[in-house]
């Protein structure tokens, strides 16, 4: 995710690197250069150029602008959700840890072991969105979770490992049934968000409606010089580069937004997200040294 603050009119050109123009680049690139060819022809051959106007186009420009819109809206919707979930986690993670320590009398170490397991466990979900490998921080907030490294869903594994440690604390009557089912609510909620996090990731925007997007798009480029050049002259290129800067940069934009547990610039920030929820739990459990939050490197935060 990029942090920085918003920048002023004359600092607009200068920002390259956090844009979204190194991805767009040959495109706009191959258009201009397209687009002065077309000119060229154009001078060359003014008759054959002459009848074109741009009127044709005003009209494909208005049903692409509305299918970007349309995109872009579903992109930002994935977006918006996965942080909306990753910000209950972090409440319901919260909660949950408050509770077991809270708990007057009984088995404290069994309760620490159970809230260093969810920093473990928040961790392996971070990595498991990213389809990354297990980090180090799960071991060694749960040097037994070495033997459950191997399954398919980490993070689901620790769940029940924690589920179980509940159950077990039910049944020596360390806690009673109420507040057995409040602690087990917290628990289902937190498999909840992660069921709702893993259909995110697994379920993109329809590959035939992006496919669709994507040749309106090139065609639409590659057909306005026509329209262009017979006012625009050598000019064409120009204007045809700003089009296609527009175009193809919203559609990029919305394939980052598509993907929010990646490591696009415009991801969230998950590293983060879990350090958050590791300072707080090692708050909760009364520990005076605690790792820094994660700062922005170079305005991202990852």
């Amino acid at each position: 995710m990029i942090i920085r603050p918003r920048p002023r009119a004359w600092e607009l050109l200068g920002i390259f690197r956090l844009s979204i123009v190194p991805k767009i680049l040959p495109q706009i690139l191959m258009i201009a250069v397209f687009s002065l060819l077309i000119a060229g022809l154009g001078y060359r051959f003014p008759v054959l150029l002459r009848t074109l106007n741009v009127a044709p186009f005003t009209l494909l420009g208005i049903a692409l602008s509305i299918f970007l819109g349309f995109r872009n809206n579903i992109s930002y919707d994935r977006w918006w959700e996965a942080r909306r979930q990753l910000g209950a986690l972090i409440g319901d993670i919260r909660s949950l840890a408050r509770l077991l320590m809270t708990l007057p009398g009984g088995d404290r170490a069994r309760r620490e072991r159970m809230v260093r397991k969810l920093i473990a466990y928040v961790y392996a979900l971070m990595a498991h969105l990213r389809s990354q490998s297990i980090p180090a921080q799960v071991n060694f907030y749960d040097p037994a979770s070495e033997q459950i490294n191997r399954t398919s869903n980490v993070p689901d594994a620790l769940l029940r490992q924690v589920s179980s440690e509940l159950t077990a604390m039910l049944q020596s009557a360390e806690i009673g049934e109420l507040l057995f089912a409040h602690l087990d609510e917290r628990l289902v909620a937190v498999s909840a968000i992660q069921a709702a996090c893993e259909r995110i990731k697994v379920t993109p925007t329809p590959f035939t409606y992006t496919l669709l997007l994507h040749r309106t798009a090139y065609a639409f480029c590659f057909m306005l010089p026509f329209g262009l050049v017979g006012t625009l002259g050598f000019a064409t290129p120009i204007f045809c580069a700003v089009v296609a800067y527009a175009f193809f940069g919203l559609d990029e934009l919305a394939s980052e937004l598509e993907e929010p547990f990646g490591e696009w610039l415009n991801s969230l920030p998950l590293s983060a997200m879990a350090r958050t929820v590791e300072i707080s739990l090692l708050e909760t459990l009364g520990e005076v040294n605690v790792p820094e939050p994660l700062a922005p490197q170079a305005s991202v935060l990852t």
